[in-house]
């Protein structure tokens, strides 16, 4: 086992998957079958030596995903968790902190680290602010690259995406042995802030935003209101990419409509031109 990983927790959207209140054909089969059911979309760092973590985006699913961090640690307790890093105030990437009150694992002073407007976000919600109170959780406001040891330093970078209540960030790990994107949110690859095909040449691994894959999946919603790049538009965009760098590339924070996740030849297809889909427990070495 290397000493530290990243693993990820849950490849989904938000919502999870199977989705609540869908029993359509894209969920039918994961409401029957355990096994196919994605958690909503996390990573975590992982220190094997030390027994300890750092989580990126606290998800909805945080009990299923400790739990895992366990599994993978082999021990029968809450790891330390040595920091949260937020992307954004979207609900599946901060509600899980909600967990870390009296009511479940009452923790002590676990570090939450945000960008501005999202540490403003937190304080200002009541619910959150009790956890602050309650020295359940501490607030740092990042304010540039964030060192986890002595090896290990976490990068943000800013990205474009729906920023109602809060500004949206990727996390850049980076070690002397790999460099780890990951970014589950954006709206759009032109985006004014990041070039992503200058991004992915000088990185190993990059776990992204797949949340759909065409732009006709959502029957009842107007998809332009929730934009996203879908996976059609990233394939346009990356054929420029040679195929050792196509295949850094792992899509994630997948919607439960998105056929990837049940369409066996538009997920071969996509495999064979060179990229993955991520799938809740991959690994990767940092260090």
């Amino acid at each position: 086992m290397d000493n530290i990983v990243l693993k990820i927790l849950g490849t989904a959207q938000d919502g999870g998957y199977p989705h609540i209140g869908c029993k359509q054909k894209c969920c039918k089969n994961a409401w029957a079958d355990s096994n196919e059911k994605r958690l909503v979309a996390s990573v975590a760092i992982i220190d094997s030596n030390l027994k300890e973590c750092w989580i990126i985006d606290a998800s909805p699913d945080i009990k299923f995903q400790i739990n895992m961090i366990m599994d993978f640690l082999d021990i029968d307790y809450c790891p330390k968790i040595r920091g949260v890093f937020l992307t954004h105030a979207h609900m599946g990437h901060y509600a899980g902190l909600l967990d870390f009150g009296k009511e479940t694992m009452n923790t002590s002073a676990v570090p939450i680290y945000a960008m501005p407007k999202m540490n403003d976000f937190i304080k200002s919600n009541s619910a959150f602010d009790f956890l602050i109170k309650s020295n359940n959780i501490v607030l740092n406001e990042i304010k540039g690259d964030v060192k986890l040891n002595k090896n290990i330093f976490i990068k943000p970078f800013l990205v474009s995406h729906r920023n109602e209540m809060s500004e949206t960030v990727g996390y850049k790990i980076c070690s002397d042995r790999n460099n780890i994107v990951y970014l589950p949110d954006i709206d759009s690859w032109e985006d004014p802030y990041i070039d992503i095909i200058n991004i992915i040449k000088s990185n190993d691994v990059l776990i992204i935003d797949g949340t759909f894959y065409q732009l006709d999946e959502l029957e009842k919603r107007d998809i332009s209101s929730v934009p996203h790049p879908t996976i059609r538009e990233s394939l346009d965009k990356f054929s420029v990419l040679d195929v050792s760098d196509r295949n850094k590339i792992y899509f994630t924070h997948l919607n439960h409509t998105n056929p990837v996740i049940q369409d066996s030849n538009i997920k071969n297809d996509l495999i064979l031109s060179g990229y993955h889909i991520s799938n809740d427990g991959d690994t990767f070495n940092i260090l």
